[in-house]
C-alpha cells in the first residue's frame, strides 16, 4: 500500500476520492449551467431517494409543518433537493462559480451598516443558516472588495476533505478559513478580533449549546458566532443567499444588525431572522440537515 494512504486514509477513500473527483472532472466537459441541471435533476430524482435525503426532508417537514397538504411538501423536497444538487457541484468550482455570477443583487436593511464597517476596518461578524448557496454571498461581496472567510468541518474522507478545502480558497479570493477544532475557533477569533469579515453558520446540530426554539421545535444552537461578536465588537449582521426560481441567479439580503445584549439574547434574535426568512421560502433551506436530533432534557 502507498505509504500516503497509510498516512492519511485507506485504500478505498482514495479510490473513492478518484472516482469522484473523476466524475467532476467529466462533469466540467459541460456547459456551466446544463451540468448543474443535471446535478439538481440526479437529486431530486432517484438519487435523492436512494440516498435517503428525500425522506428525511419529508421528516422534517412533518415536524414542523404538520398540518401542510403532502403535495406541498412534496414540492418543497423537490426544491431542496434541486438546489443541492446544483450547489454540491457549483462548489466544486468556486472561482468559476464567481465568473458565471458576476453583479449578484445585493440589498438589505443591512447593506449601509455592512459597507460602513468594512470602509472603517470594523470586525463583521455574519451569521446565517444553509440557504441557497453560500458561495453567493462570498461572490457578492467580493466585487465590493470584501473577502469572506468562515469555518470548515473536516470530513471523512481525507482526500476529497484535502480537494475541496483548496477549493475554498478560490484563487486567492477568500478571507481566512478554518477547520472546525479547537485551535481553528480560536484563530477564527484571532483573525475576526484583527478586523477579518467571517462567517458562521448557525442551523446545524450541536450535541450541547443553548437550547432555542428554532421553528416551534427545541434545538441546541451553537452561541459562538454572538459570542465572538460581542468580544470582538463586531458588526453581527445576518446573510440569506437565495437561490431564484430559474435555478441559476442568485440574490443575497443582508439582514439589520442584531444589538449587542449577551451571547443567548443575541442568538435568539439571529434564529429569529433565520425562521423568517424559512417561513418565506421554505424551498431554498436546507431541510436536509438533522437539525433537530438532539433532544434536550426538560
Amino acid at each position: 500500500m502507498d505509504n500516503s494512504i497509510q498516512r492519511n486514509g485507506t485504500k478505498r477513500q482514495w479510490l473513492e476520492n478518484k472516482a469522484i473527483m473523476g466524475t467532476f472532472a467529466l462533469m466540467k466537459l459541460l456547459p456551466y449551467r446544463h451540468r448543474n441541471a443535471i446535478m439538481g435533476a440526479c437529486l431530486r430524482g432517484i438519487l435523492g431517494t436512494t440516498i435517503g435525503y428525500r425522506k428525511r426532508i419529508i421528516n422534517n417537514l412533518n415536524l414542523i409543518y404538520p398540518e401542510m397538504a403532502p403535495m406541498r411538501k412534496t414540492e418543497i423536497a423537490d426544491q431542496v433537493l434541486d438546489n443541492a444538487g446544483r450547489t454540491f457541484i457549483e462548489n466544486m468550482y468556486p472561482a468559476e462559480f464567481q465568473r458565471q455570477n458576476a453583479g449578484i443583487e445585493l440589498w438589505g436593511a443591512g447593506l449601509d451598516d455592512l459597507l460602513e464597517a468594512h470602509a472603517d476596518g470594523r470586525p463583521i461578524m455574519f451569521y446565517s443558516g444553509h440557504f441557497g448557496n453560500h458561495e453567493a454571498f462570498r461572490a457578492a461581496l467580493f466585487e465590493h472588495g470584501i473577502k469572506i472567510g468562515g469555518m470548515v468541518r473536516r470530513m471523512a474522507n481525507p482526500y476529497f476533505y484535502a480537494n475541496y478545502k483548496n477549493m475554498l480558497d478560490i484563487d486567492g479570493r477568500s478571507g481566512p478559513v478554518f477547520e472546525a477544532t479547537s485551535k481553528g475557533t480560536l484563530g477564527l477569533f484571532k483573525a475576526l478580533n484583527k478586523g477579518a469579515a467571517l462567517v458562521l453558520l448557525i442551523d446545524l446540530a450541536v450535541s450541547d449549546g443553548e437550547v432555542v426554539s428554532f421553528m416551534g421545535k427545541p434545538a441546541y444552537t451553537s452561541l459562538t458566532a454572538a459570542s465572538f461578536a460581542l468580544k470582538a465588537n463586531a458588526l453581527f449582521l445576518p446573510y440569506f443567499s437565495m437561490r431564484n426560481p430559474d435555478g441559476d441567479s442568485f440574490r443575497v439580503e443582508i439582514g439589520a444588525a442584531v444589538e449587542h445584549t449577551d451571547a443567548v439574547t443575541m442568538t435568539k434574535e439571529a434564529t429569529k431572522s433565520l425562521e423568517q426568512r424559512i417561513a418565506a421560502d421554505p424551498g431554498n433551506w436546507f431541510w436536509i440537515h438533522r437539525r433537530w436530533k438532539h433532544k434536550p432534557t426538560v
